[in-house]
């Protein structure tokens, strides 16, 4: 940066959307030291402050390169520029820019990412015997790994997730202050040696009620290989993931499948299944491009797939999904699922039944402890993890018809994102219910409208007890509970 000072320029930006959560930072940093720019950007909880010094045209090239080259995660709603009176010239080959510790007053108006796929980059380290990170089930970058389910608060920091519990390693803390790296700024970012862990509870096995910790790689392989040889063998295990757990066993053993409708009391609803590749997703049902994207990408929901048999394929049980026409097919989205099914597939399983870890009638469990002594008549192991969930988020379904994608649940993955509704404005006032007469709103509805944050409750029982809020109460219509 250059120049007399009539053609240099000062601007404060303002960036809105989902811009916290998905490197957002680390890109301005790059941007603006590509284009020679001094200054800073912050988390702030209405969105990403910058204010940048530059010659006019390097500026013009700043800005252009924000609103076109944002993160693939994030979503730009508006980069609004102010221009300032220009400083003092700065000395000679000083173009310094910086990431300012984020500013927590103002308004909480910011919009959260929903939490993001294993990326490709990650995923070649968790199977890279080299990497630090081999077989580390909570390995992600600033491109991916846990966001929404993780945060406590905003601006979105680590100190306000439940990752405030792992304070980082001199490596990871290394690789969390290198503009040049890709956990540059990663809140989540951890390894063996300072993060999260798995943990391993089974019926008859170690002391009572006290979990197995997989705090190294070798204890961490022996849980998963377990939890693989307990599926093998038509066990039924309680798995954490991203938002609560899964009541999870092997797709294709039918006395498995059986077992767990018999347990969890679902004599009829299909389950969801997962399976490791869009290949073996290809060898139950018909795939089309815009299915494959959706069953690979950043999101990974369940998508209702037609069935079509072929030959060689996954021999599911009959149980699954009995003669419906179509399977709810989801891919691992996260690096222990990858693990897992990984294990699974050693041992010739290549599908298992991911369903909701909750009991009839209530919401997902999240809690280790609560999973425990509420999903243990059902389960016959639990594997958890020492990471608090903070959202409780089940996975999202989809279905592909006419070039739409159709969401049939909208949670894991597109939750929180917003959706632009029409304003609903009240013209009469809601009659009392009674049993006769249900609550009932007159409304207008009006273009316009603020967007709105919709991610997937089981229901909206205000009359229930706080620890059953968001339970479905009974026969009311659940969307495709998977």
């Amino acid at each position: 940066m250059s120049g007399p000072a009539e053609h240099r320029r000062h601007v404060a930006v303002h960036v809105t959307g989902i811009v916290q959560g998905v490197g957002m930072r680390p890109f301005v940093y790059r941007e603006a030291r590509a284009h020679r720019i001094a200054g800073w950007v912050l988390n702030a909880p209405d969105g990403v402050h910058i204010d940048a010094v530059g010659s006019a045209p390097d500026i013009e090239a700043f800005l252009e390169g924000l609103r076109g080259h944002a993160p693939a995660a994030a979503r730009i709603d508006a980069v609004s520029v102010r221009d300032m009176e220009c400083p003092d010239e700065p000395e000679p080959g000083d173009p310094r820019f910086t990431i300012l510790a984020s500013d927590a007053d103002g308004a909480r108006t910011t919009l959260v990412s929903p939490d993001i796929a294993t990326c490709d980059d990650c995923l070649r380290e968790l199977f890279d015997p080299a990497d630090r990170r081999y077989h580390y089930p909570f390995i992600n970058c600033t491109n991916c790994g846990p966001r929404f389910t993780i945060i406590r608060s905003l601006p979105y920091d680590r100190a306000a997730t439940s990752m405030d519990a792992f304070p980082m390693c001199p490596e990871c803390a290394a690789e969390y202050a290198d503009p040049a790296d890709r956990r540059f700024h990663a809140q989540p970012d951890a390894c063996f040696a300072c993060g999260p862990h798995i943990t391993w509870r089974e019926h008859g096995r170690g002391a009572a009620g006290a979990p197995a910790l997989g705090t190294t790689r070798e204890e961490s392989d022996a849980i998963i290989e377990r939890c693989a040889e307990l599926l093998e063998n038509g066990g039924i295990v309680a798995i954490k993931g991203l938002g609560g757990f899964h009541l999870a066993c092997s797709a294709e053993d039918a006395g498995a499948v059986r077992e767990l409708r018999r347990r969890k009391r679902r004599s009829g609803k299909p389950f969801a299944i997962m399976v490791r590749t869009v290949r073996d997703a290809q060898s139950l049902c018909s795939v089309d491009a815009q299915e494959r994207e959706l069953l690979a990408g950043s999101v990974r929901p369940i998508v209702l797939l037609a069935r079509a048999g072929r030959e060689g394929g996954i021999d599911l049980a009959y149980d699954v999904a009995r003669d419906l026409p179509e399977i709810g097919v989801m891919l691992p989205y996260t690096p222990l699922q990858h693990l897992i099914m990984a294990a699974c597939a050693r041992r010739g399983i290549r599908a298992l039944v991911m369903t909701s870890g909750n009991i009839s009638g209530e919401p997902i469990e999240t809690d280790d402890d609560d999973a425990w002594r509420r999903l243990g008549p059902i389960a016959d192991a639990l594997l958890g993890n020492d990471r608090a969930i903070l959202s409780r988020y089940d996975d999202s379904v989809v279905r592909c018809a006419g070039g739409l994608v159709l969401p049939v649940r909208r949670a894991r993955g597109y939750a929180p994102r917003p959706l632009p509704l029409p304003r609903i404005e009240p013209t009469c006032s809601p009659a009392a219910p009674s049993k006769r007469r249900p609550s009932r709103w007159c409304a207008t509805i009006r273009t316009g409208a603020p967007r709105a944050s919709c991610p997937s409750i089981s229901a909206i029982s205000s009359g229930a007890p706080p620890s059953k809020r968001g339970a479905m109460p009974s026969g009311a219509w659940n969307p495709c509970s998977a």
